[in-house]
This record gives C-alpha cells, structure tokens and sequence, in this order.
C-alpha cells in the first residue's frame, strides 16, 4: 500500500517536472521568436488583421442586404432584370470635373452630376417604363444606398489586402483606427434604406417639414426647377415665396437653381433669403438643439449652394439661416420626436425674423432644404 503511494507521488512530481520543463522551452521560444527580425511585425500585422477582417465581414453583410432589398423592390415593381440593374447601380460611378484649372468647375460639376441622375433615372425607366413618381423615387435612393455601401466595402477590402500584401503594420493601424466609424456609418444606411422604402419622412426633411406648414395653406403652386415646389403667400403685409422639394418623393431637389429662378422672376427684388436645413450634432449637443446663424444652411458638394450665393451677391440680398442639429444616423432615418417638435419653433423663428428684419411691402424668399421622402407640400 505504501509502496503504491510512494510510486504514485514519485510519477507526479515527473509528470509536473516535465510540464514545468515544457513551459520553460515554450516561454523561451516566444522569447526568442518575438527577437526574431519581422517576426513581431508579423504577429502585429496578423492581429491587427483578424480585427478590421471583422469589421468588414458586417460591411459585406450591409452590402449584401441592401442589395437584396432593391432587387426584390425592382422585381415587385415588375423588373425582369432586377439583378443585373442592381450589380449597375452598385458598380455606378461620377468621375469628377478637373480641379487644376478651377475656372468654372461648378458648372462642371452641376453637368457631370445632373448627367449621373439623369441616367439612373433613364436606368430605372428602361425597365420599369410605368413607374410612378414616388416608387421611382424610393428605388433611386435605393440604388444610391446599394453603391455607397459597395464601394465602401470594397475599399475597405483594397486597403487590408494591400496591408496585408506588403505587411505594413502603418497601414493596418491606420485603417484599424477608422473601420468603426465607418462599420457604424454603413449600418445606418441600412436603416435607412428600410425607412425610405416605407416612405416614412427622414431626420434630413427637417427643413421641406418647416416649408410645407407654410404651403398648406397656399392653393396655387408651380415648380421653379426640377422636383422642386414653389408657393407664394402674404405674411404682414410681406410678400412671403416658399420653396421645398417636391414631396412626398425621397429627393433633395434643385433648390439652389429654384431660388436662382424665383429671384430672377422677380427681378432681384427680394429683401431676404431665408434657408432652414438638417444639421450635424457635435457629440455632447441635444438633438433637435436650434442654431441660427448667416448663410446659405445646405448640405451639397457646390452647385446648388453657389448658385444661391452668386445670385444674392448679384441682388445684394442678406442670407439668413436656422439648422436644427442632429446625428448623421438622425439625419437619414426615421425623423426623431425631438427634431419633429423642433420645426414648430423653426417656424416661430422665421416668423420673427421675418418681422424684425424686413418691412411691410418686402419679399421675402423661404427655402426648406433636405430630402422630402414622406413630407408633401
């Protein structure tokens, strides 16, 4: 009995002397692997690697989702070739205008973009000859939403293939560091392909919201410029021109051509310029928080904007506007309460200024700018 005890203890103090001397070789082995010369860059490379591969696995899901969703939207509508329109318009691209020579590049840049609408929209109607104006409308923004989470993804994949290919550690580290902000970014478009495709109004339409509590009342109504909607009323002895995107399509319109028009119309005569717009939030700042401030209030790469600004310049009209503040995610999904409540106080603002700065017998021009998905006039 002793005998067995003494032989049971003997084998494991071996079995622990073998498991310490196991330890030893591998711990030393680590140490002698990370003084290897790029053994440790490979070890980063890796790690850093398996993270970002993680975060663009959701991407390709985003992608593959949204795309999903516009071909089987093109094909309820009756398109019989649903997926190759969609690989279209994920694989659609606008080259931009030459910026060397800078000398009338926005004219440049208005061609080159009303071109790519211009052909998408050609795109959709060569399939789906009788579409109405709202469905096509939800279908392009569709098809807008496909090619923005495709060539993220796929640049995305270009940078961790080429940091992987040349095992750059700067590379991977650097795109580490921006993956999920743009993982979060392109989860948010996929809300809001949901959202735009029930037609439901957007945090963007904010100021086509603050526009149309304007036009309701007003019976005669005519469009200024494409997909844009213009009204004129009286207010206190002012003469008072509304402009929005014609709703309730998903689209942002012209306004910067509609306001150049309507001015134009009016042979400059025109007191004030008035934009309200969707705004982005800084972190720590409320949603539906209202800012007013001196200028042209739009979200746009340049033509419609310029074009407010050269025609005001040209008439010497001031340029007022009212944001109403929120995050980007707020901006292209399901309005939020806050920012609803915040248009009643928008129009209380523009009321006001429109009293305090102008006088009786003055025009006045009013241009509710963002996308009017569900907001009509």
């Amino acid at each position: 009995m002793f005998e067995l005890l003494a032989y049971a203890q003997t084998s494991s103090s071996q079995i622990n002397a073998t498991y310490t001397i196991i330890g030893y070789f591998v711990f030393f082995l680590i140490i002698i692997l990370l003084s290897l010369p790029g053994f440790q860059q490979k070890m980063y490379v890796y790690f850093v690697a398996r993270d970002i591969e993680s975060g663009l696995a959701k991407l390709e899901n985003f992608s593959k989702n949204a795309k999903k969703k516009t071909t089987e939207l093109l094909k309820k509508n009756g398109a019989m070739n649903a997926d190759e329109l969609t690989e279209k318009f994920a694989e659609w691209f606008t080259i931009d205008p030459v910026s060397v020579e800078p000398t009338d590049i926005i004219s440049r840049m208005r061609l080159l973009m009303r071109t790519s609408e211009d052909k998408i929209k050609q795109l959709i109607a060569l399939s789906l000859p009788n579409l109405d104006p709202v469905t096509r409308s939800k279908i392009e923004v569709s098809a807008e939403i496909v090619n923005a989470l495709n060539m993220l993804y796929k640049v995305i994949r270009h940078y961790l293939l080429l940091g992987k290919k040349l095992q750059s550690y700067f590379i991977l580290v650097q795109l580490q560091s921006v993956v999920p902000m743009l993982v979060k970014m392109a989860e948010a478009y996929e809300k809001a392909q949901d959202v735009f495709l029930k037609g439901i109004p957007v945090g963007d339409g904010l100021g086509t919201l603050v526009a149309s509590r304007f036009l309701v009342n007003i019976s005669e109504k005519w469009s200024p410029s494409r997909e844009m909607i213009a009204g004129e009323t009286e207010f206190e002895g002012r003469k008072l021109v509304v402009l929005k995107a014609e709703g309730p399509m998903a689209t942002v319109g012209t306004p910067g051509e509609a306001v150049e028009n309507v001015v134009n119309r009016l042979g400059g005569k025109v007191s004030r310029i008035i934009t309200v717009d969707a705004a982005a939030k800084l972190e720590g700042e409320q949603t539906g928080s209202i800012a007013e401030g001196t200028g042209v209030a739009m979200g746009d790469p340049g033509p419609e904007k310029i074009a407010i600004e050269r025609v005001a310049v040209k008439y010497n009209i001031p340029i007022d506007a009212i944001i109403v503040k929120m995050s980007m995610e707020e901006a292209i999904t399901e309005m939020p309460k806050e920012v609803y409540e915040a248009a009643d106080k928008v129009v209380e603002m523009v009321k006001q200024l429109i009293r305090q700065r102008t006088q009786p017998g003055d025009t006045v021009i009013l241009i509710g700018v963002g996308n009017t998905a569900g907001v009509a006039q």
